[in-house]
């Protein structure tokens, strides 16, 4: 079984809601069931998977910058298999594992780690996402 096939098996076997991105083969969104109804993206680049899901936009702008990337750090503690972390403006929880060691049990652990912190730590996080997002309406 090659890699795709093995990561589609998984979410098959954990009866995740999923779909392949248009135009690849190897990347997908997942619907974990979580409250907040966090996408999850699952990546295959070979030798690895990622596995990343977007928080929300961050600037040189937003208010106690500083005091967010505290929050962040002091949250990254908390994790088992993901961190917090910056891509570009984006606040991004991700993580990832070599595909070649990548058991069932790995892939579960992650997106479960993924997917009760996004539910334990938006609510911490809401005064800087509603912060971006009113910046956005206006």
């Amino acid at each position: 079984m090659n890699y795709v096939d093995r990561l589609e098996s998984y979410m098959l076997r954990m009866d995740l809601t999923h779909e392949q991105l248009p135009g690849t083969e190897n990347t997908w969104v997942i619907d974990p069931g979580n409250p907040h109804r966090s996408a999850i993206v699952v990546r295959l680049e070979d030798p690895i998977v990622l596995f990343s899901a977007p928080v929300f936009e961050c600037s040189d702008t937003t208010p106690k910058r500083e005091e967010l990337f505290q929050l962040l750090l002091s949250l990254n503690e908390e994790l088992l298999y993901a961190s917090y972390s910056l891509r570009g403006n984006q606040i991004v929880l991700s993580g990832a594992y070599q595909v070649e060691n990548l058991d069932f049990g790995e892939f579960q652990a992650m997106l479960d780690d993924m997917s009760l912190s996004l539910d334990t730590h938006l609510g911490k996080l809401d005064p800087w996402r509603q912060a971006g997002t009113a910046k956005e309406a206006n």
